[in-house]
């Protein structure tokens, strides 16, 4: 069945030619260098940007916006299972919905939103919003589908914040059970593509006023997509804006909750995690600990719901998660470890063969669907406020905290796509001068002894399965069998309750998942503490020692392996874990370089001292995986690459000395020579 929504006729030609005129006259996005992110990198969004867009070309996406559609913790008014995909043609208005799992005895329709803003106005759909039904959708066997033709005239100064499926008869404020919206990379693309002339379509090899006024004219719609905030004219970002907004809320914004940020579990000065040594170096007071001071969130005083367990977070580091739903608080839960933050753009692409991508577009959380409706970054804002923020176990939005708007989310997915590498690895040409971590190398990409780099190609969290053609780089969870290993009871006499992993099907143990779990990247693991969506190790050496375990070797995983499990002697096991330090105490070099530098150009003292002591982070950090090496690879317990250590050294002795500087010229004249000691550490550690 198709429905039409009258819109606006087209702009007339001689219009369009002097829109153009304003259009190509438009500067490029501004570099204020008043304002400028201190953790994240613009030239990190700018990669995963660049990526994401020639892949949604060769796609042939760029004039359709694909909205995945899905549950929205936060935002449904009821728990649902079903998950779809809309299409929305820029060209022509043309839109196609289909949705599988809604319930077969109601009917259900399709709205478009536009959230206004102002004060107290959230991404939540609320009265006063502007909402659109596009039609009905239809029963076509198990979907429900929808063909709809959008006219210009109903959308006028209309932009598509979100896309929602509601009961029939009931507007998406009354309530709504999926909801897709677009990201900030669609938002960034079809903005560009409305004011830049260098990505117009080229019509004839030429790229005059005329060929450009044709591509306006093919996509009337785009429109529709809301620009980023922070734009300057004609709707071109200046992104530092949008990640420094985007950093400030990550560390400082409450959302009117509990006292929480995001930053209460992911710590810059801790990359980005938590674990039980840094936990017992925070204040009694810390919004981490709210659970045992406010009364409201106390598990004692809600009938034994918990919002936290103090004792496994406190002997473990585990946080409380709702995963499988709110509907059982007493009994329907997992604890987690806090995973890192780093390289996001290059580890949420799901994989197409584990059972997991037709319901998250991208991979978050260790169960790999750590967010609500389509498991996005933009929507694990939602549901950390949702899960983490709240007032009181009831979790109502505007009463027990405040949602994040449409312009707060897109600033915290930028910033979030802004942290660590720009790039993999490439192991290939990587030359290590120590013979134990070159021989770790060689081991961890070896296919019959290490089997590492099946899962974790280049050392990153996509798989490098050869053995599964077609399937691109992708990130793909596991069963390893790490719930089936020795899990030690904690100082309180708690053991680890049972998590299900990904999904919310009931599974045989009383859980609920399919047992897999999402694959991290390893470059920037070394200098965790805690590693396993259970903390159940404490140290690099432990975490590889495990897939030589009978817990590993009798999972699913290494059972397609080629040649079955793995079986490494405990020397080859150091190795493989002395190349990972050496790996991640290179990525906390180039860390510190990039901190050091932007030092150099810093904007007043406290920006320059919180990226000094951010760089210095860096600095102890690889220092500290060099040293934690066990003895049987270095008898005399100096650890790896001594020479390297020593740089280390002097690099952080600079950086103090700088940080006691008040003359600019000779702050920068000590953050120089750190740089240069970095430069040479690196030099130690691998050949060129």
């Amino acid at each position: 069945m198709k429905t039409k929504i009258v819109l606006f006729g087209l702009v007339g030609l001689p219009f369009v030619g002097l829109l153009l005129g304003v259009l190509l006259g438009v500067s490029s996005i501004s570099q204020d260098e008043s304002s400028r992110p201190i953790i994240g990198s613009v030239r990190t969004f700018e990669a995963a940007y660049g990526r994401w867009k020639a892949d949604a070309e060769r796609s042939g996406h760029s004039t359709k916006l694909v909205l995945s559609l899905g549950h929205f913790k936060g935002l449904s008014s009821e728990f649902s299972q079903a998950h779809g995909t809309a299409l929305l043609d820029l060209a022509n208005g043309s839109l196609s919905v289909q949705v599988a799992g809604l319930p077969q005895q109601q009917n259900y329709e399709v709205w478009l939103v536009h959230n206004r803003p102002g004060p107290g106005r959230s991404v939540k759909p609320e009265n006063g919003d502007r909402m659109i039904r596009a039609g009905v959708l239809t029963r076509q066997g198990e979907n429900a589908v929808l063909a709809a033709h959008l006219e210009r005239d109903a959308l006028a100064d209309f932009k598509l914040d979100l896309m929602v499926v509601t009961p029939a008869g009931h507007n998406p404020a009354e309530s709504a059970l999926v909801f897709g919206a677009p990201n900030v990379f669609q938002k960034l693309y079809y903005s560009e593509r409305s004011t830049e002339k260098l990505i117009f379509t080229r019509l004839g090899g030429l790229d005059d006023g005329a060929s450009t006024a044709r591509h306006l004219l093919f996509t009337p719609f785009r429109s529709l997509i809301p620009n980023l905030a922070h734009a300057d004219r004609g709707g071109i970002p200046n992104l530092r804006s949008l990640l420094v907004r985007g950093e400030r809320l990550f560390f400082e914004e409450t959302f009117k909750g509990n006292g929480r940020t995001c930053g209460t579990c992911h710590p810059a000065e801790n990359n980005f995690t938590i674990d039980e040594e840094f936990i017992k170096t925070l204040p009694l007071n810390d919004p981490l600990f709210v659970a045992e001071f406010n009364n409201d969130l106390n598990s004692e005083m809600n009938g034994g719901k918990p919002f936290e367990i103090s004792t496994l977070m406190r002997d473990f580091g585990l946080i409380l998660e709702n995963v499988d739903g709110t509907d059982d608080l007493k009994n329907k839960f997992v604890m987690r470890g806090t995973p890192h933050t780093f390289s996001q753009a290059l580890s949420i692409t799901p994989a197409t063969f584990d059972g997991t991508s037709p319901l998250v577009l991208q991979r978050t959380g260790w169960g790999g669907d750590g967010a609500p409706g389509t498991g996005t970054l933009r929507e694990f804002a939602i549901g950390a406020v949702t899960q983490h923020f709240t007032r009181t176990l009831n979790r109502k939005a505007g009463v027990d905290f405040r949602l994040p708007n449409d312009a707060q989310l897109d600033a915290m997915e930028a910033f979030m796509l802004s942290l660590g590498r720009q790039a993999e690895l490439d192991l290939s040409t990587l030359d290590l001068q120590d013979p134990n971590a070159s021989l770790g190398l060689d081991l961890f990409n070896s296919p019959v002894v290490g089997k590492c780099s099946f899962c974790h190609f280049n050392a990153g969290a996509t798989h490098g399965l050869v053995f599964l053609p077609g399937f691109g780089v992708q990130n793909a969870n596991f069963d390893t069998g790490v719930e089936n290993a020795p899990h030690p009871a904690g100082p309180h006499g708690l053991l680890r309750p049972h998590d299900g992993g990904f999904g919310r099907d009931p599974n045989a143990l009383g859980g609920f998942g399919n047992h897999t779990f999402n694959t991290p990247p390893l470059v920037e693991a070394a200098d965790k503490r805690t590693f396993f969506h259970n903390n159940l190790c404490n140290t690099i050496e432990c975490a590889v020692e495990f897939y030589a375990s009978t817990a590993f070797n009798s999972s699913l995983s290494a059972g397609v392996l080629p040649g079955g499990g793995i079986n490494l002697t405990q020397t080859q096991s150091d190795q493989i874990a002395a190349f990972l330090r050496v790996i991640n105490a290179l990525e906390n070099i180039r860390s510190a370089e990039e901190k050091l530098t932007n030092a150099l150009h810093g904007v007043g003292l406290p920006e320059v001292g919180k990226l000094l002591r951010l760089g210095m982070v860096d600095i102890k950090d690889a220092d500290r995986v060099l040293k934690q090496v066990p003895l049987s690879l270095n008898p005399f317990g100096d650890g790896l690459h001594t020479d390297a250590q020593a740089r280390l050294g002097e690099a952080l002795g600079f950086c103090e000395t700088a940080q006691l500087t008040k003359s600019k010229v000779a702050r920068n004249s000590e953050i120089k020579a750190a740089l240069s000691a970095l430069a040479q550490a690196k030099g130690d550690i691998v050949n060129p």
